[in-house]
């Protein structure tokens, strides 16, 4: 009887077990998300090129500070404005006088430096002799201009000068000085003839004239020039510099003839020169495309 019973009560207890429903919360225990980052790294690669050029031109750096630049040879260009005019004789009471003109002007040239003190350059330049006439005329003057071919060829030599002179490259500041071969062309320019009349009474009158010839010199002339610069070295290879000058005109480039009459009477003449005299201010650009070196004597002592 104890035996039925004990079976029974198993019975009973496993279906009772069975007849129940286990509920689990696994979101507490579910692991975390995965998050994906990127993350990008230098190449390897790129990083040895980048040591190895860093290394080069560091290489090259020391190389140049044990380095004295002995010569450079260069190109360049250059442009701005000059300043000149003509010199007149007799201004016929004050009815012809001259102005001076400031035009553009520009060159090229080759170079040379020796030891970043001394300097020489030659080359082409359009840099025209300008004459002027004007005639007076009330409120509108006539006004007549003439220049010659315009072409020169300079021949230069500079030196630096103040505390720039201790830089090892170019900059600072030049003492400049030159002259100038120019071919002006030859023969007549051009002519003018003007006429008025002058009333002293009712059926009275004068006749007056102004002519004028105008001649280019058929031999060749010169400028004298002196002037300060100062350039800056941009790269190794760049110079910019900034110049001013004075010129001085060695021969007559243009001559102007007068003559002014009164009823075919010749009362008073006049000549009107041009020689080139002037100033000049301008910008220049150079190439430097070669260069020698030598090695520094404190360079030489430490080997």
């Amino acid at each position: 009887m104890k035996h039925i019973s004990l079976l029974s009560f198993l019975v009973a207890l496993s279906m009772w077990a069975q007849a129940q429903e286990v509920v689990i919360d696994t979101t507490y225990y579910a692991p975390p998300p995965v998050v994906r980052r990127r993350v990008l790294m230098a190449d390897p690669d790129q990083n040895v090129n980048t040591s190895k050029a860093r290394r080069q031109a560091d290489k090259r750096h020391e190389l140049l500070e044990q380095l004295n630049e002995v010569q450079t040879w260069y190109v360049g260009a250059e442009g701005g404005l000059r300043s000149d005019g003509g010199i007149l004789s007799n201004s016929l009471d004050g009815l012809v006088s001259t102005l001076t003109q400031t035009k553009i002007n520009w060159g090229v040239y080759l170079g040379y430096t020796y030891r970043n003190g001394w300097a020489f350059e030659t080359g082409y330049t359009q840099s025209p002799t300008h004459l002027n006439i004007t005639i007076a005329n009330g409120s509108k003057p006539l006004v007549f201009n003439y220049q010659n071919t315009g072409f020169g060829i300079p021949f230069r030599i500079k030196r630096r000068i103040g505390l720039g002179s201790r830089v090892a490259n170019g900059t600072g500041f030049w003492l400049t000085a030159g002259a100038w071969l120019v071919p002006n062309g030859s023969g007549q320019m051009g002519e003018f003839s003007l006429i008025g009349y002058t009333y002293r009474g009712r059926n009275r009158s004068d006749t007056i004239r102004l002519t004028n010839t105008t001649t280019v010199s058929k031999s060749i002339t010169g400028l004298a020039e002196l002037g300060v610069e100062y350039a800056a070295r941009l790269s190794p290879q760049l110079e910019l510099g900034f110049y001013m000058r004075k010129y001085w005109g060695l021969g007559n480039a243009l001559r102007s003839d007068l003559a002014y009459t009164v009823n075919k009477t010749s009362l008073q003449t006049a000549t009107v020169v041009a020689n080139g005299t002037g100033w000049g201010f301008g910008a220049s650009l150079r190439y430097i495309y070669g260069r020698q070196y030598e090695m520094k004597k404190s360079a030489k002592l430490t080997r």
